[in-house]
């Protein structure tokens, strides 16, 4: 029996099982993409509480990366004007139920945060887009949400009439012609934590003498006086009583500068264990809410927020706040935006200062009472 096919049915069996496999692929494909979108929306209805800083910036979020990240899960996020002090006093009194889920600490207040135990841990296998964040920024409370650089801003027309060199370090701080012109954060402004273990290094000091260290700081820096909040800041600059801020963040000072104040931004070298630093880096971090009951919706979010497209969707939000994104596709998109951005944008976050946070914790109460000191 001749079991053998003619060429022509041959040819048409593998069309048919080409087809099929064409088939099967699409399908599979298919399937793949619309099994991503609903997982992507998984959680579409629910909502999650954002506690962020003012209005002002939680509105530039809701705008950028808000809108996009509620168009693609359908989540909705409760914007909540709050600053990382209030959070921890707020998660503290609920009795383990928090009523916010996800919040903005830098990573001073972090450190704080994972101390008092309000503080939740992410699982990292919900959050692949980790592994595009430096190694140096990655926490395992959240993710980090931008960068900022601290240094000092100076009035740049006093120092030319002084022919005083740029301020990088203390030797500039303490000349005579600057006596009563310097200012520092007092501890009630959001900058001191952040900035204070920097200026201890700053001074030739360490975290557990405190006494020494002050000594050495007001033996050295005649102090203007303190500053609580950034306005107070501004309006010293700007009206000529103090020329030189020190520990102030970058983008504060540029935009001084745009407004006509006759200012600069100067690097801050800070030396630490043999190493020289330049500038003081304070990584915003987006975390977790110890106990929070929408974990899953938090992480979700961290993972978008560290995406391509979000990035993207993100850029008005960066340059607003002149904060360097976390990952190298965010920075591109920046940069491509506003060209000008490369004055602040970090491109190495392990060149910058990140201060040993627990270590300075350890003494707090012993900075936070002696710190007036610096103004004899």
């Amino acid at each position: 029996m001749n079991d053998e096919k003619p060429s022509s049915y041959l040819s048409m069996a593998r069309l048919r099982l080409c087809g099929l496999s064409v088939a099967l692929v699409l399908s599979a494909t298919h399937g793949t993409l619309a099994q991503d979108a609903g997982d992507i929306r998984r959680f579409a209805g629910q909502s999650i509480s954002f506690a962020g800083y003012s209005s002002a910036f939680n509105d530039r979020w809701a705008a950028s990366f808000g809108k996009h990240f509620t168009d693609r899960t359908g989540i909705t996020i409760n914007w909540i004007p709050s600053s990382p002090s209030k959070n921890i006093t707020s998660i503290r009194a609920s009795g383990g139920n928090p009523d916010i889920d996800v919040m903005l600490m830098d990573s001073a207040n972090l450190a704080r945060g994972i101390q008092e135990g309000v503080v939740g841990k992410v699982d990292p296998a919900k959050i692949p887009n980790m592994k595009k964040v430096p190694k140096s920024l990655q926490i395992a409370s959240g993710i980090p949400s931008m960068a900022y650089r601290y240094g000092n801003c100076y009035r740049t027309d006093k120092f030319e009439e002084l022919k005083l060199a740029t301020p990088n370090d203390i030797g500039v701080w303490s000349n005579p012609a600057l006596a009563g012109r310097v200012m520092f954060p007092s501890t009630t402004a959001a900058q001191w934590l952040i900035t204070a273990p920097a200026i201890a290094k700053s001074a030739g000091g360490n975290y557990s003498n405190v006494s020494a260290t002050i000594e050495k700081l007001s033996s050295k820096v005649k102090a203007y006086g303190f500053f609580n909040s950034s306005g107070d800041m501004d309006a010293a600059m700007s009206a000529g009583d103090v020329w030189l801020t020190v520990g102030n963040n970058q983008g504060r000072c540029l935009a001084l500068k745009k407004q006509g104040i006759p200012v600069a931004y100067a690097h801050w070298d800070i030396n630490s264990d043999g190493k020289t630093y330049s500038d003081l880096i304070n990584p915003d971090n987006l975390v977790l809410v110890a106990n929070s009951p929408k974990k899953e919706l938090v992480e979700l979010m961290m993972n978008e927020f560290l995406s391509d497209e979000a990035a993207k969707a993100s850029v008005p939000l960066f340059i607003f706040i002149a904060g360097t994104p976390p990952t190298s596709s965010a920075i591109d998109a920046v940069v491509a935006a506003d060209p000008s951005s490369a004055e602040w944008i970090i491109k190495d976050p392990s060149q910058l200062f990140l201060p040993d946070y627990p270590a300075f914790l350890a003494n707090l109460r012993e900075w936070t009472t002696q710190w007036a000191g610096i103004l004899r």
